[in-house]
């Protein structure tokens, strides 16, 4: 009877326990819920193991997208830092251009090494197979594109009355200019970014400086670069890459007894830094100078400097400077790889008055000689590079054709030239060369009227030269200092 309820007893007590661990194990709802959940993450995850990286990396922002500059950078910013040398591997342009790249953090840029043609349509891809820094990859091919639209030009207005101010025309419909900015004081002078986005000009102030200022024409908002409390800053010059601007400063010096208006001297404003740091270009104060223009490149500079008499090279990769003995005021014109300078010098020829002509000096070879001779009989001027370096437009007075300066094209290796303008009524004046190098803008002024009679009431006139056709354009009237806008 005993051994039975020992062995009833050990039942229950086993029954007991299984009961217990039973209950343990037994969920609420919520319970439930948290598990469900947890089973779904560690599919999805066990999922994605599987099957791999379906989404990769993502492009966050590209441009140009729809329209474009003739100077216009590619620029594609990532959802993540970028294995930099996959990502070139896998860009390209079609049609197909040569370039160089450069990044900033996740933000990759091309600049293209010959500018775009206006109208040409321009399909950027990014090919599947560039990788992160983390080994995510880009999952497919990405396509953009974009047309160049037709470059403009931007001038000052009006050149008889005050205030002047900047405005911009279309070539193609000149009527439609509109003007960008509105001082009451007048702008003094101006410079378009290298890639058309912005302009530097310099404001006169209400107190008789000049300060520079900078105008984004894509969102219409403007910066003041300079603070010349008692100077005069003029004349700025942007650096081809578009991160830098050299200036010229005059220091009025009215609190210091006996010293006088300082004379000219280069200062860069260094667009990449905030605030933007301005300095004096050289280190050595005694380096003064001004009329100051860029290699294409940016690697050498080139300006006049009154106490030397001379024009100045800078070369910034080696550090060193190069003079060239000069009297005629100006620093010529540097060719697009800084290796030969073409500038003025006055001549003469027993019997004949003086003549001034253009001078070549190859900084390489050292080679130095005319592009024309004073026995020649006529006057060369002013001259500019066209943006490929292989040519030359000049102004050239030829009094047994016109009074005025006509404008040339000119080859620098044989002195050939051919004559672009023949409107024996213009004086043809300042002039510069469109980005690809087909298109001249110039500040023509008429010294006669249609009857060849002097004109005392002529205005300047700003005209295009198309030199694929010869077509000219009259962009503006009682217009000048005219500049392209890519």
């Amino acid at each position: 009877m005993s051994n039975e309820v020992k062995v009833d007893s050990a039942e229950s007590e086993r029954q007991d326990a299984f009961d217990f661990a039973l209950s343990a194990f037994r969920f609420s709802r919520f319970d439930r819920v948290v598990f469900l959940a947890i089973v779904a993450l560690l599919a999805g995850i066990g999922l994605t193991i599987l099957l791999g990286d379906r989404v990769g990396v993502t492009l966050r922002r590209v441009s140009p997208v729809g329209t474009a500059r003739s100077t216009s950078r590619i620029t594609i910013q990532f959802s993540e830092m970028m294995n930099r040398e996959s990502v070139e591997n896998n860009f390209r342009l079609e049609p197909d251009r040569a370039g160089t790249f450069s990044w900033n953090g996740d933000v990759m840029v091309f600049q293209p090494d010959e500018p775009f043609l206006p109208g040409e349509t321009i399909d950027a891809v990014l090919g599947r197979g560039a990788v992160s820094e983390s080994g995510r990859e880009v999952l497919s091919d990405y396509h953009f594109s974009f047309t160049v639209r037709r470059p403009r030009v931007a001038y000052l207005f009006p050149s008889d009355d005050v205030p002047q101010n900047i405005w911009i025309a279309d070539p193609a419909d000149p009527n439609a200019a509109e003007q960008v900015t509105f001082s009451p004081t007048g702008i003094y002078d101006f410079a378009v970014s290298p890639d058309g986005s912005k302009i530097a000009f310099a404001e006169t102030n209400t107190s008789g400086t000049n300060d520079i200022k900078l105008l984004d024409l894509e969102t219409g908002s403007l910066e003041q670069l300079t603070n010349c409390i008692d100077a005069s800053c003029t004349a700025p010059v942007w650096r081809p890459d578009g991160n830098m601007i050299v200036y010229e400063r005059v220091d009025f010096n009215s609190d210091l007894e006996n010293v006088g208006v300082s004379p000219t001297r280069l200062w860069v404003l260094d667009l990449t830094t905030r605030p933007i740091e301005t300095r004096p270009l050289f280190s050595d104060l005694q380096i003064l100078g001004y009329s100051a223009q860029w290699s294409a490149d940016g690697s050498k500079i080139a300006l006049y400097d009154r106490s030397s008499v001379s024009i100045l090279i800078y070369d910034f990769t080696q550090g060193s400077m190069v003079a060239v003995e000069s009297t005629s005021g100006v620093s010529g014109a540097l060719s697009p790889d800084g290796k030969v300078l073409v500038y003025p010098e006055m001549t003469s020829v027993e019997g004949q008055p003086f003549r001034t002509h253009l001078r070549l000096i190859n900084f390489e070879t050292n080679e130095q000689r005319y592009l024309s001779t004073p026995e020649q009989g006529f006057d060369d001027t002013y001259a500019v590079w066209r943006p490929d370096g292989e040519m030359l437009a000049v102004t050239r007075r030829d009094e047994t054709f016109a009074r005025g300066e006509q404008l040339y094209l000119v080859d620098p290796a044989t002195g050939d030239a051919e004559r672009l303008t023949d409107d024996p009524r213009y004086f043809n004046g300042y002039f510069s060369w469109d980005a690809v190098g087909t298109q001249l803008v110039i500040q023509r002024l008429p010294l006669f009227n249609e009857n060849m009679q002097p004109d005392s009431s002529s205005r300047p006139e700003i005209w295009t030269l198309d030199l694929t056709d010869k077509t000219m354009t009259q962009v503006a009237i009682n217009g000048f200092h005219p500049r392209w806008v890519p």
